[in-house]
């Protein structure tokens, strides 16, 4: 029996145990070839590794090397071609010394098949190594300035969540594309006869509309509210100093146990409504608007993988929910607008579970990854 190939994906950050597109790929994978992930040592998100997975993890930096590497960065590029183009395209020494040698070193190591490069930074890196590789793009607004200097001949396909997304990167050009959204693949449940509480699913950001979904439960008292995902030190704190009688009274339960994608859309299941949200009031959003008005949210596709009916934003990513009829779109996070989103949902519930179902089965991870996977088999 002959050796499984082995296929590379190039993880762009420190938060791969929560990308689920990245995950179920590797899953997917895993049963024809050898596949190993590259990604960011976790620190600052919730310090979760990837468990059950081939990951090779590096540091951006080492705090008390780091101001060495920045002296020598100058000296290096005197000598090397690669260090001086990043130094030319104002590219950091952080992102040479720290992910782009890695990465080369890697690929010196084992002799890969296929190469995936999920988002610009490892397009980018792929293109300076003349690597073929695969494009997955999960993130917008980031690393933009790189784009004009990849190569696309090294480029062999991309995959995207939406033809919005594909053409605010592309425009009019056109590569072999691949739709797949953040969704986790289908199963058949069985929904449960008594749903309580609300959910919010995923991290607990002020950007995400986290201290809104828990104004709302403040003012209605008849409301209870399950936080399940990461929830940094800071927003804990501010959590418990804040909003301690939301916790007191057992109305809010924050849970930031890591589960797999099947564990949290089984947990998922047990509640009522999700919230989806983007505070659009915030800096860090307002930079990166295309990105998020546009966004694939994890949480929303698993809400509608467990039949759980959707209060969310009214961006462009999420106009499938009014399509399908499987939850709410509201102009703003007031507590009112969100009350009255879910009266219309209670209303009609199990039409909205319906048609959550429905969605859920049309965005079906598996179908949508298929012709990816019949491309790299031939």
């Amino acid at each position: 029996m002959s050796e499984k190939k082995n296929i590379l994906i190039l993880f762009h950050g420190e938060h791969i145990a929560y990308s689920p597109t990245v995950i179920q790929l590797y899953d997917m994978l895993s049963e024809k070839y050898s596949v190993t992930i590259t990604a960011q040592y976790p620190v600052n998100f919730n310090d979760q590794k990837l468990e059950g997975r081939n990951v090779v993890y590096h540091r951006l930096y080492h705090v008390k090397s780091r101001y060495f590497y920045l002296l020598l960065f100058p000296l290096v590029a005197l000598f090397n071609k690669e260090a001086r183009y990043f130094r030319k395209n104002k590219i950091s020494y952080k992102q040479y010394f720290f992910r782009f040698l890695f990465i080369k070193r890697q690929l010196r190591k084992t002799d890969y098949a296929r190469i995936i490069s999920v988002d610009i930074m490892n397009l980018f890196f792929c293109s300076v190594l003349k690597r073929p590789t695969d494009f997955l793009s999960l993130e917008l607004c980031f690393d933009e300035q790189l784009l004009p200097l990849v190569d696309t001949k090294y480029m062999n396909c991309v995959i995207i969540q939406s033809k919005e997304r594909y053409e605010y990167l592309f425009k009019e050009k056109k590569y072999p594309t691949f739709f797949v959204q953040n969704a986790p693949a289908f199963r058949e449940i069985q929904i449960k006869p008594v749903r309580r509480g609300l959910i919010y699913a995923g991290s607990a950001y002020n950007v995400l509309g986290f201290y809104h979904c828990l104004n709302y439960i403040r003012a209605y008292k008849d409301e209870r509210l399950t936080v399940q995902g990461a929830i940094m030190k800071f927003d804990r704190d501010k959590v418990e100093r804040e909003y301690s009688e939301l916790l007191d009274d057992g109305r809010l339960i924050i849970n930031s146990k890591y589960l797999e994608n099947d564990e949290m859309v089984e947990l998922i299941s047990n509640y009522e409504i999700g919230f989806c949200f983007y505070n659009f009031d915030e800096t860090y959003i307002s930079d990166n608007y295309f990105n998020y008005i546009s966004a694939p949210s994890g949480k929303m596709f698993k809400y509608l993988a467990a039949g759980v009916p959707v209060v969310c934003s009214d961006i462009l990513g999420f106009r499938f929910v009014d399509e399908f009829k499987c939850g709410i779109l509201v102009d703003d996070l007031s507590e009112k607008e969100i009350r009255s989103a879910i009266g219309r949902i209670r209303e009609n519930y199990a039409f909205y579970v319906d048609n959550a179902l429905k969605a859920a089965r049309y965005f079906d991870f598996d179908r949508a990854i298929a012709p990816y996977l019949a491309l790299i088999e031939k």
